[in-house]
């Protein structure tokens, strides 16, 4: 999960701003999004509880449970729950940013055609944001093949989260700076499955983990596992093997924490 709900989050605070849920509402939103942060995943799912009123399931109660349960490892219960959400989505953006989390859970149980169409329709919808492209791009990857397809992709992710119009003051100035690390990140990756240079790879990474800091786990965690595959395309067994051992400890038991456990041949603990 990335910040890449944004979206999302701004509607519901539109819809809330003048009801009298909405000091209550704020408060879940930043518990959740903190514990997110931390990579507290299963304090996460407990904030989101707040989400509801009389047992309600709403929409994006549905969505930031799918999202914790992609990151442990639920992913069964995840695709559950986005399904779910984004057959209640009515807004164009929201059905974007969540058939864009749905794209990422059908990627990690490798049903790549499937990821592939979501990332298709979220590209129709919304061309002008990276997280389609960024996904497309990963699970080209990830099947190991269409080099010049993905490396496009990830082209048009970076230029699409370069240009993207920051909106929501703080909020949407961290989503940014987050997405378009992610996008770099994935593009260094695939920049070395098409023969170029390593020095534009060292120099996409290095403005990736320039913008995303050190306080947002997740995001800190796929950086290094993308970084990982980038240096072991280019034959650098040791960085490849430094960046998965801090993707490793940094999020244990996050979706990629948990890529890169595994890549490491070491026994994660049960979520």
């Amino acid at each position: 999960m990335t910040l890449v709900w944004l979206p999302l989050i701004l509607f519901v605070v539109l819809c809330l701003i003048l009801g009298r849920n909405f000091i209550r509402f704020r408060g879940v939103l930043k518990a959740q999004l903190a514990a997110y942060r931390r990579g507290d995943y299963q304090g996460q799912l407990k904030i989101i509880e707040g989400f509801r009123t009389n047992r309600s399931e709403p929409e994006h109660y549905l969505f930031f449970r799918g999202t914790a349960c992609y990151e442990l490892g639920r992913l069964e219960e995840a695709e559950q729950l986005l399904r779910r959400s984004l057959s209640m989505a009515n807004d164009p953006a929201r059905r974007t940013v969540c058939r864009d989390q749905l794209g990422l859970v059908l990627m990690e149980q490798a049903r790549y055609d499937e990821a592939a169409a979501c990332f298709r329709v979220c590209i129709e919808e919304s061309p002008k944001r990276g997280g389609g492209h960024r996904g497309m791009a990963e699970t080209l990857l990830r099947q190991g093949g269409e080099n010049v397809p993905a490396l496009d992709a990830a082209r048009l992710a970076v230029e699409a989260d370069r240009a993207e119009k920051v909106l929501g003051g703080k909020l949407g100035r961290e989503a940014h700076v987050l997405n378009l690390s992610e996008s770099l990140a994935v593009f260094a990756w695939a920049l070395t499955k098409n023969s170029v240079d390593p020095a534009e790879v060292e120099g996409a990474l290095t403005e990736a983990f320039a913008l995303c800091g050190e306080t947002t786990k997740p995001i800190r965690a796929r950086l290094h596992y993308c970084a990982s595959q980038a240096f072991s395309a280019l034959g650098n067994t040791a960085e490849s093997t430094r960046h998965i051992q801090f993707a490793a400890e940094i999020d244990p038991l996050g979706n990629y924490g948990r890529l890169a456990r595994a890549a490491a041949g070491t026994a994660i603990p049960p979520a």
